[in-house]
């Protein structure tokens, strides 16, 4: 089963099983399969009324039809965390190259480029970069840094580098450490980890050392870079047991 790795903020690496060209082609046909009878009992409905009625309220019948039609996409998926009805009858939905949830931006990305992904047969562009892509992305996916998984099994979750498991006796050191953020421990994570970062200067990894200290109100007889560890370890436990 091919499977897409996402690595987080917190060197958590999270598998997802992407979905196909089939899957995403199904939940496409029954979102326009929603629109077209929900048109379709817009217009029923209204020559059922006075003719003379309908034409003095066209341009506003015609704004309040085609408006929610033309804005499905980014309206569903935008309230319903990355689900529009067909991708949540096929068990799909769209999340963040980092696992997060998307945000309103590359929603709107997402949709507004649809035209083009559907250029010139129905899945005609968007359908080849879907195939064809590394991460099965259309552009839309490729312009919002998002990708579309499936969401019917739990995603299957393993820890990066030295951080792959835990034994069952490990105890925090700091447990103030859930007030820090991804941002703050992907920072951590960089300066420690990251090759380009290896020979960060000893005053660098002090002064981080010490800005933490003071942001969780700590004291620890760790050296600077042990301490700093630590409080990735210890991140990484809690988000570990939260996935779990």
């Amino acid at each position: 089963m091919e499977t897409i790795d996402i690595l987080t903020g917190q060197h958590v690496t999270i598998k997802y099983e992407p979905a196909g060209i089939l899957r995403r082609g199904c939940a496409l046909i029954i979102d326009f399969i929603i629109l077209f009878l929900y048109i379709y009992i817009i217009f029923y409905f209204l020559q059922k009324i006075d003719m003379n009625i309908f034409l003095n309220i066209k341009n506003v019948t015609s704004f309040i039809v085609l408006f929610p039609a033309i804005c499905y996409h980014f309206f569903f998926e935008t309230l319903m965390n990355g689900k529009t009805p067909g991708k949540l009858i096929t068990g799909t939905r769209v999340t963040n190259l980092d696992g997060s949830t998307p945000g309103l931006s590359s929603y709107f990305l997402r949709w507004i480029l649809l035209p083009i992904d559907l250029f010139p047969s129905g899945i005609g562009l968007g359908g080849l970069f879907i195939v064809f892509s590394k991460n099965h992305q259309r552009i839309g996916d490729l312009a919002a840094e998002t990708i579309v998984v499936r969401n019917v099994r739990p995603p299957q979750v393993d820890l990066d580098r030295d951080f792959r498991e835990f034994s069952d006796d490990y105890r925090p050191t700091f447990s103030q450490v859930e007030q820090l953020n991804d941002a703050q421990i992907r920072f951590i994570s960089a300066l420690l980890y990251d090759s380009q970062n290896r020979k960060a200067l000893s005053s660098s990894i002090q002064s981080l050392s010490r800005k933490v200290k003071n942001t969780l109100k700590v004291e620890s007889q760790l050296d600077d870079r042990s301490f700093l560890e630590t409080i990735v370890r210890d991140y990484n436990y809690y988000t570990w047991h939260s996935l779990r």
